[in-house]
């Protein structure tokens, strides 16, 4: 299941996301997919636009997985409706849940209303996850709350869906990858373990590339530290040229092809990479 912690570590690296301190409009969920459907209201404020679905959807769609559920939604009952039309996704019980599967919630039985990714089953029917658009605890809205966090559930589940995911093409080696190269590249410490630092700054290299929507999540100076630039929050032309350079060194740690484009292809290797390195 590499694909599924590729997908849980798109959805990890927000934790602690508030759409009330973007200094963009909206929430990121929103303006993703407004950028990539044209509609426009998607990007509306963060309070009256739920981005809870925007945000899975935004995660598998990042890791070219968008159709392990159906396809794009911003909407828990379609997304339901989807996967009992899919010929490979399919509903298993809360007690077989698995990390990278899709929890849906009915808080009031009245029907579905809020989402996020299995992260941990930690047995007896209790989830650990991570969600976008709720609390950080149980006081606020658990399907409002314009945060992403980690949370752990046992009550209100309705559907736990395992998505269709795919292997993308991507070899996994019998052992510990060296992704050595690939830190040096994001200028993380070269310790060979792809911990949430690493894995933050491939990331933050993969957003801001026009594949995934040009997008910032942890600031412009931030990726301009990682693809090593004068970090001055101006994403400018040297800033393209550090990105595109630091694609082409990733690339090369791969054994992708060396163009600066970071695409499907690029993507797939990456995430294969990081996923049978050393974990932390």
């Amino acid at each position: 299941m590499s694909v599924a912690y590729d997908v849980l570590a798109r959805a990890a690296a927000r934790i602690g996301y508030y759409a009330p301190d973007d200094p963009n409009p909206g929430s990121e969920a929103g303006r993703y997919w407004a950028a990539r459907t044209g509609q426009q209201w998607l990007a509306g404020p963060s309070d009256s636009v739920w981005w809870c679905m925007l945000f899975v959807s935004m995660c598998l769609d990042e890791c070219g997985q968008i159709d392990a559920i159906g396809g794009f939604s911003f909407n828990t009952d379609y997304t339901v409706n989807k996967v009992r039309q899919h010929p490979d996704a399919y509903f298993v019980s809360v007690y077989d849940a698995a990390p990278g599967d899709v929890v849906i919630f009915d808080w009031d039985g009245g029907g579905t209303d809020h989402v996020g990714f299995v992260e941990s089953n930690l047995g007896g029917g209790v989830l650990q996850t991570i969600e976008g658009n709720t609390s950080s605890g149980s006081y606020g809205s658990q399907s409002a709350g314009n945060g992403v966090w980690r949370r752990v559930r046992s009550s209100s589940i309705a559907y736990v869906i395992r998505p269709a995911y795919t292997d993308g093409g991507a070899a996994t080696p019998s052992g510990p990858t060296d992704i050595t190269a690939i830190q040096r590249a994001v200028h993380a410490e070269a310790d060979n373990v792809a911990g949430p630092d690493t894995r933050s700054r491939v990331y933050a290299v993969c957003a801001a590339s026009n594949w995934a929507g040009n997008q910032f999540p942890f600031g412009v100076a931030y990726t301009q530290a990682v693809v090593g630039t004068v970090p001055d929050g101006i994403w400018g032309d040297a800033s393209e040229e550090a990105h595109d350079a630091c694609v082409e060194a990733i690339q090369a740690a791969v054994g992708a092809e060396v163009d600066g484009i970071w695409g499907p292809d690029t993507n797939a290797r990456v995430n294969s990479a990081l996923d049978s390195a050393e974990q932390p």
